[in-house]
C-alpha cells in the first residue's frame, strides 16, 4: 500500500467523497444479496422441503455444505481481492449468483438443488458482494471506517424487507418463478454495480476519508503509538499495515476470528432457519395455513431487517466515536451487541406465540446483527489495508468450520423432537462466548519492521 501522505492531492475537497459512492454501490450490492440469499432464502426453504420431499435437517445439510465451501474459498477469496482488486469479485459473484438462482428454477431432486446450491450459489455469494464491498471500503475510509461499514450494511436490512415480497411471490406465483426473477434481478443489477467500485483512493489522487495531506510536523510528540493502530491509521507517515503473516501472529487476530466464528454461528441458523423458527414459535396460538404461515414469518424476517437499518448507523458512529476517546470502542461495543442477541432467543422459548414476545425478540436480534459492520471495521482498525482481503478470506476458513453445521443440526434437533426448543438454547451460549472474546481483545503489538519505519522517520 503506497504512503497516502506522499501522494498528490487536490488542494480543495470535492463536494462528495468518492468513497461515499463506493458504500452506496456496495449498499445496494449487498441489499441484493441478503434479499435474495442471506435473508430472503428462509421463505424458500418450506415450500422446497414440500415439493422435493426432503427433510428440514437434508435442507439444513446443504447450507452446511455451502458454509464449508465457502471457508475452504475463503483464503483464496481474499488474496483473490487484494490481489486483483473487489470489482472482479464482484462481477465474478454476480454472475454466478445470478446464474446460479435461474438455473435452481429447473431442479427436480435433492441432488440437483445440492450441486447448485453449493456449486453456484454459495460460491457466487461468498466470492463477490460484501466480501468485496469490505475490502473496498477499508481501503478508502479510516476515521469514519466503522460508520461506512455501517451504511453498507444497511443493505443487509434492506434486503430483509425484500422477504415479504419474496413470500408474496412463493404464494401468487409459486417458488420456482420466484427464484428465476431473482436471478434476473441480480444480473441486471449487480454487475453494473461493479463499475463504480474503484481499488483505492490513492489510485485516483485521494486519501481516505477525503482526507488532505497531514503535515507530520503538526502531529503531537507525546502519543501512544499502539493507539493509533486503532485510530489514525498513520503513525509519522508510516501506514499502519500489517502483512497476512504479521497479523497472523498476534492473539488478537484470532480472539477476533473465535469471536466472529461464534457469533456467525448463530447469524446462520438465525437466518437460515428464521422463517421455520417463527412458524414453530407461532403454532397453536394462530391457526394458519400453510400459506398464511409463510407470510407471517416473512413478516418478522422483515422486521429484523427494520430494525438493521435502524440501529445500524448508530452503532457504526457509537464504534468509530468511543474509539476515539480510547476508553470503549468497537471491540466493546460489539460485545454488548452480542449480550443483547442472547437475550433476544429467550423471548421464543416458552413458545408461546404472543406476537409481542415475537417483537421484542425480532428487535433486539436486529440490534445484535448490527454488530456485523463493527467486527469488519475493527479488523481493518487493528492491521490497516494492504493485506485486509487476505486476513479477511483466512478468518472465513475457521469462521466456516464453526457455522456451517447450525442449520443442520437446527434441523435435526426439530426433526426428532418436533421443537426447536433445544436449537436455541445453544445459539445463546454462542452469543454470550462471543461477547466474551470481543471483549478481551488486545491492541496488536506492532512489528518490528513498522516501528522501524517510524523511529527512521521520526529521526
Amino acid at each position: 500500500m503506497n504512503n497516502p501522505t506522499k501522494q498528490k492531492s487536490s488542494t480543495t475537497k470535492p463536494r462528495v467523497f468518492y468513497g461515499w459512492w463506493i458504500v452506496l454501490a456496495s449498499l445496494v450490492a449487498d441489499a441484493m444479496k441478503h434479499g435474495t440469499f442471506n435473508r430472503g432464502f428462509t421463505v424458500y426453504v418450506v415450500p422446497i422441503q414440500a415439493e422435493l420431499g426432503i427433510s428440514t435437517a437434508a435442507i439444513g445439510f446443504a447450507d452446511s455444505l455451502g458454509r464449508l465451501a465457502g471457508g475452504i474459498q475463503g483464503p483464496l477469496v481474499g488474496y483473490l481481492t487484494d490481489r486483483f482488486g473487489p470489482r472482479v469479485m464482484l462481477i465474478f459473484g454476480g454472475v454466478m449468483s445470478g446464474v446460479g438462482f435461474m438455473l435452481l428454477a429447473f431442479t427436480q431432486s435433492y441432488l440437483s438443488f445440492v450441486l447448485i446450491f453449493l456449486g453456484m450459489l454459495s460460491v457466487g455469494f461468498r466470492s463477490g458482494y460484501n466480501n468485496a464491498s469490505a475490502a473496498a471500503v477499508n481501503n478508502w475510509f479510516r476515521r469514519r471506517r466503522g460508520f461506512a461499514m455501517s451504511v453498507v450494511s444497511i443493505g443487509n436490512g434492506l434486503g430483509g424487507l425484500v422477504a415479504p415480497l419474496t413470500a408474496w411471490l412463493v404464494v401468487a406465483v409459486g417458488w420456482r418463478p420466484a427464484v428465476f426473477i431473482s436471478g434476473v434481478a441480480i444480473i441486471v443489477i449487480v454487475l453494473p454495480l461493479s463499475i463504480v467500485i474503484k481499488r483505492t483512493p490513492e489510485n485516483i489522487g485521494l486519501l481516505p476519508d477525503g482526507d488532505m495531506p497531514i503535515d507530520s510536523s503538526d502531529q503531537p510528540a507525546d502519543r501512544d503509538v499502539e493507539q493509533q493502530v486503532v485510530t489514525s491509521g498513520v503513525v509519522d507517515d508510516v501506514e499502519l499495515d500489517f502483512t497476512a503473516k504479521e497479523a497472523m501472529k498476534t492473539p488478537s487476530y484470532w480472539l477476533l476470528v473465535a469471536a466472529t466464528g461464534l457469533r456467525n454461528t448463530v447469524h446462520s441458523g438465525a437466518t437460515f432457519m428464521l422463517a421455520p423458527v417463527v412458524i414453530w414459535f407461532l403454532q397453536g396460538s394462530v391457526n394458519n395455513d400453510d400459506s398464511a404461515a409463510i407470510r407471517m414469518s416473512a413478516l418478522f424476517v422483515g422486521l429484523v431487517a427494520v430494525c438493521i437499518v435502524c440501529f445500524g448507523p448508530v452503532v457504526g458512529v457509537w464504534g468509530d466515536r468511543w474509539s476515539r476517546k480510547h476508553y470503549i470502542n468497537k471491540k466493546k461495543v460489539s460485545s454488548v451487541c452480542m449480550i443483547v442477541g442472547a437475550a433476544s432467543f429467550l423471548f421464543l422459548l416458552d413458545q408461546s406465540g404472543n406476537l409481542w414476545q415475537l417483537t421484542i425478540f425480532a428487535i433486539m436480534l436486529g440490534f445484535a446483527e448490527s454488530a456485523n459492520s463493527l467486527n469488519w471495521a475493527l479488523m481493518g482498525d487493528l492491521y490497516g489495508r494492504s493485506a485486509y482481503a487476505t486476513l479477511r478470506g483466512w478468518q472465513h476458513l475457521p469462521d466456516q468450520l464453526l457455522s456451517m453445521w447450525t442449520s443442520a443440526w437446527m434441523g435435526l434437533i426439530y426433526d426428532f423432537t418436533g421443537s426447536y426448543y433445544w436449537a436455541l438454547v445453544p445459539l445463546v451460549i454462542c452469543y454470550l462466548l462471543s461477547a466474551v472474546g470481543y471483549w478481551i481483545i488486545p491492541v496488536p503489538k506492532l512489528p518490528e519492521r513498522l516501528r522501524n519505519r517510524i523511529s527512521e522517520n521520526a529521526s
